[in-house]
């Protein structure tokens, strides 16, 4: 199961963003994929530990509230079937 993080902020570098998503999901965070780092298009794509699909969803939720460099970061989890391709 994927989580898809957004509104990164463009100062962040892809190792800030990968660190950071570490600390804060700990042991669901099974791989971190940083995509456009420096750019307003940045985005993360989380694999996450997980087997049920509410998991990502209340793991999303979380993030939701949580601020990287000042930026409110927005995340998404898919509750069934394949997440839409990333927005730009």
């Amino acid at each position: 199961m994927n989580l898809t993080v957004r509104n990164i902020p463009a100062s962040c570098t892809e190792q800030e963003v990968r660190e950071f998503l570490r600390k804060e999901l700990g042991h669901y965070a099974v791989g971190v994929a940083v995509y456009e780092a420096g750019t307003p298009n940045a985005y993360a794509v989380v694999e996450l530990d997980a087997d049920e699909p509410y998991v990502g969803e209340v793991i999303a939720r979380h993030m939701q509230g949580l601020h990287l460099k000042g930026a409110s970061l927005d995340a998404s989890s898919p509750l069934f079937g394949d997440e839409p391709p990333a927005r730009h």
